[in-house]
């Protein structure tokens, strides 16, 4: 399954370790969620099971600090996108 290049989100990773996210692609990602129904459950479910996938597909480097790291940057992703969800201008 292959992905579209308007499908893919735009994140850098800084040297200062912050992950950034482009603004217009907030505000896509707010529309999409909005138009979709997203709900909090939903964010919920989605940062179980990404800390799941992560935690079985690299064992040896899973640690709390891992979970916390990943858990955090999630967080702060959704609320980026939770402020962007509302209907598109389109």
């Amino acid at each position: 399954m292959g992905i579209s290049k308007r499908g893919l989100v735009t994140v850098q990773l800084r040297k200062a370790g912050k992950v950034t996210v482009r603004e217009s692609t907030l505000k896509r990602l707010g529309g999409v969620h909005f138009m979709s129904g997203v709900v909090d459950e939903h964010y919920e479910v989605t940062k179980f099971a990404l800390l799941e996938t992560i935690k079985k597909a690299i064992p040896e480097m899973w640690s709390p600090e891992m979970k916390n790291a990943w858990g955090e940057a999630y967080d702060r992703l959704v609320v980026a996108i939770k402020s962007e969800m509302k209907r598109p201008l389109n």
